[in-house]
């Protein structure tokens, strides 16, 4: 187990009202960092600040939509007015449906592709504008599997998520020698409120039971599990840290084995 410490560490997390971004949020506070979470959903993000203060941690929350530069920039000064410095910005907020492709339209894609894509392309804009004035700092871009791998029935997810990719490695490159760093984790199948509501889609695709879902995957998958919390959390950390002072451009496949590359 990394017992890394964040002390010091400024850390913007969008999306972290539920899901991958809340386990970071809460893991994040208790190791020492202040947490700023941004996020539509102020009823459970106000239900993570209430857990990570109980444990003596120290976040905020600012009702964000993403997709909007203005609220983001607006949201990125606060916290640093109130905690210092952002030195860290995890972009973990994300939508996804999946439908055949004939089925999807305009509305979908717009929603999918403004979420998971313009709104990791504004944050990334904001984060970059004030790590320049700070002396840089690390982003991290939280893509997936569907980022790397494509499948049927999430031809606009994956759309999104490669998209992030691509962002991702532009970004790293263009600011490295800024001491600015950009990575992406690329999970597979993580048991969150997401999945509970994805498995009845994909059981639709695949004809079976919803309950059948996750063990379907799990029997694929050459560890025969499926992505821990704490394995997001880890790796997250290891690319947040100078435990990878070296890396920029690179993406982190938490698959089990299922994709190499």
């Amino acid at each position: 187990m990394n017992t890394e410490k964040l002390t010091g560490k400024v850390i913007v997390i969008t999306g972290a009202a539920s899901g991958m971004g809340a386990a970071m949020a809460k893991d994040f506070s208790a190791r020492e960092a202040k947490v700023a979470i941004l996020d539509m959903n102020e009823e459970k993000a106000q239900e993570v600040i209430k857990e990570i203060e109980a444990a003596g941690g120290v976040a905020t929350f600012y009702k964000t939509d993403i997709t909007n530069k203005t609220q983001i920039e607006t949201a990125a000064s606060d916290v640093e007015e109130k905690f210092g410095p952002i030195t860290s910005w995890v972009n973990s907020a994300g939508v996804s449906k999946m439908l055949p492709f004939l089925d999807c339209d305009e509305e979908l894609w717009d929603l999918t592709m403004n979420v998971n894509l313009k709104g990791t392309f504004l944050c990334c804009q904001v984060a970059i504008d004030k790590m320049l004035k700070n002396g840089g700092g690390t982003i991290l871009n939280m893509s997936s599997l569907s980022g790397k791998k494509a499948s049927s029935w999430q031809t606009i997810y994956c759309a999104s998520k490669f998209g992030v990719q691509g962002l991702t490695q532009s970004i790293a490159k263009e600011f490295a020698d800024k001491n600015i760093r950009v990575n992406s984790i690329c999970p597979g199948i993580v048991h969150t409120e997401m999945w509970d509501r994805l498995k009845y889609e994909y059981a639709k695709k695949r004809d079976l039971d919803p309950e059948e879902v996750l063990p379907y995957f799990k029997k694929n998958i050459p560890m025969h599990k499926l992505v821990d919390l704490q394995d997001v959390i880890q790796a997250a950390i290891f690319l947040l840290t100078d435990c990878s002072s070296y890396l920029t451009g690179q993406s982190i496949n938490l698959v089990g084995g299922e994709w190499m590359d």
